[in-house]
């Protein structure tokens, strides 16, 4: 099970993690989620039935086919992560998602050779109208003058949305002897592929011969392709769209069919889906239809099992989230290296906030040395989960971890710096708590253990994993003799132990004065009665339980 006490932001695993597979998954993939937690796959679930369903899980799966809407999450106390194999969300309510604080990922990396190669074989069936001489050979005709074509190579392929699957067309294009233009307001001429000219989309749709839509949905692409776009092609062009339903005006493009103005026309994905029978796209003129299929490759459906398998894996035991739409966005190069500093930055925050009682006002994380500057912002969550999961009530996550802390008022600053210290890298994290700034340093040795290397001025070499017991006590013999004789008397089982002593006569931020620090992992937490009595050990000036 989760642990509740960790908060759901730390998305950490335990033996009882229950994962839901709502959707068709590779068998491959579900064997590596086995290594997660306690797998079932139910497929073909309405809203009803997953309402009830997710009640008891932690972790949903989805391919397309499953909705998740927001009554469907209303009794989704306990899930933390929901994982869309394959690229489009339109199928999950990530608003509602992210008001319960649980992580939407997507795998838009798996699909894009297959989408994008779809999109070419869509452009080649049109331009050589394939599809209705098939249909006309097997009615027994021989109309081979009907179905004369045209030449792809010179002619100029327009491609709206220059990511994945559009870089992907962009390059098949060109190597099919076209001239390649694109239209993406978030790339530039000097970050375009090699041969590809960026343009304005009124530019690009009047001097197109062929048109291929990749571009996601979303408010700001709905509709984008409408009556008036469609009519400002050039005359005789030919559309491929294979993005998403929605993002095409249906009616528009039967229109333009019917008068000519498109010589053609190929389409994957629909406003509604399954197309209606009623639907006038069936029977519009030179058309190309395919029930979605642009993922529908058996190379696809196994990588976008793998994929999200190994980023629920991820996200689950190591706290990472790839590819996530509501929550920083963590780079898969970077996911290796980043998992121990994510919950280094979490646990030094948690440790200030549980160690020196009082509120909260603000946060600060200093990152020095060779940590990635995309890591920057997934850290800084990280701590602020750690500063407020035990500072509040209520569950925080990393997607509402940020909106819970401006509500608060906390301020939250990071910065970074070159400064390497005694380490290569190094995580500073400072608390300002009933205006006395704390703070705790820690790096990660191998990439993968997590170490406490200061905390107050006091220096020490400790991993911060809960339940320790810190002490603050004076630096003469007997006092470590007491705690362990105390602590063995309580049948409690010290695994770790370091001592570390103060770098400038005390703990600099000035509650507590002592010469030395005692970090003690256990193996289960003291009662409170058997924390009053290390307490009162005189050697002691202050010890506190940290989960």
């Amino acid at each position: 099970m989760l642990d509740e006490r960790a908060g759901r932001g730390s998305v950490k695993l335990h033996m009882t993690t229950k994962i839901l597979v709502a959707d068709e998954l590779s068998a491959e993939g579900l064997e590596l989620l086995n290594d997660a937690g306690d797998v079932t796959v139910k497929t073909g679930m309405d809203e009803d039935a997953l309402r009830t369903t997710l009640a008891d899980y932690e972790a949903l799966i989805v391919r397309s086919a499953t909705k998740v809407t927001a009554r469907s999450l209303e009794l989704a106390d306990r899930l933390t992560l929901i994982g869309r194999a394959g690229i489009g969300v339109d199928n999950i309510d990530v608003e509602a998602a992210t008001a319960r604080g649980i992580v939407v990922m997507n795998t838009p990396e798996a699909g894009a050779v297959t989408t994008g190669e779809h999109a070419i074989a869509l452009l080649v069936s049109m331009a050589r109208r394939i599809a209705a001489a098939d249909a006309s050979v097997r009615a027994g005709k021989w109309e081979k003058s009907k179905f004369t074509g045209v030449e792809l190579a010179g002619k100029q392929a327009g491609v709206l949305g220059l990511g994945r699957i559009g870089r992907v067309v962009a390059e098949r294009c060109r190597g099919l002897g076209m001239t390649v233009s694109a239209y993406d307001p978030f790339v530039s001429q000097a970050n375009a592929p090699d041969g590809v000219r960026m343009m304005e989309l009124d530019e690009l749709l009047g001097s197109s011969d062929f048109v291929s839509v990749h571009v996601p949905l979303a408010d700001e692409t709905r509709g984008l392709l409408s009556r008036e776009r469609i009519q400002a092609m050039k005359p005789g062009a030919r559309l491929v769209h294979a993005a998403r339903g929605g993002i095409v005006d249906e009616a528009a493009v039967c229109e333009a069919l019917e008068s000519g103005h498109l010589a053609g026309a190929a389409l994957d994905v629909f406003e509604q889906e399954p197309l209606p029978a009623d639907s006038p796209l069936r029977s519009a003129p030179n058309l190309v239809l395919t029930p979605h299929l642009g993922a529908s490759t058996v190379e696809a459906k196994r990588n976008v099992s793998l994929d999200m398998a190994r980023q629920t894996v991820l996200a689950l035991k190591r706290g990472v989230v790839l590819n996530g739409i509501n929550v920083p966005r963590v780079a898969p190069a970077d996911a290796a290296q980043l998992g121990p500093w994510l919950d280094l930055a979490r646990n030094l925050a948690g440790l200030l906030t549980q160690l020196f009682e009082g509120r909260v006002q603000s946060v600060r994380l200093s990152v020095q040395g060779g940590i990635p500057d995309s890591a920057h912002r997934p850290l800084r969550v990280a701590m602020l989960g750690g500063a407020l999961q035990h500072a509040v009530e209520g569950t925080v996550t990393p997607v509402n971890a940020e909106r819970i802390g401006e509500e608060l008022g906390l301020r939250v600053h990071s910065e970074s710096s070159s400064m390497k210290r005694d380490f290569m890298s190094l995580l500073r994290v400072e608390a300002v708590i009933d205006e006395v700034r704390h703070f705790a340093s820690g790096t990660v040795l191998g990439q993968r253990h997590g170490r406490l290397v200061e905390l107050d001025g006091y220096v020490i070499d400790a991993i911060p994993e809960g339940p320790m017991l810190v002490t603050f006590h004076s630096d003469e013999p007997g006092v470590v003799g007491k705690l362990g004789s105390q602590l063995g008397n309580d049948g409690i089982n010290i695994t770790r132990m370091q001592i570390g002593t103060a770098s400038n006569g005390g703990g600099e931020g000035g509650e507590v004065s002592a010469p030395a620090l005692g970090i003690l992992n256990l193996d289960r937490e003291p009662t409170a009665d058997q924390l009053d009595a290390i307490r009162q050990i005189s050697s002691i000036t202050r010890a506190a339980l940290v989960r």
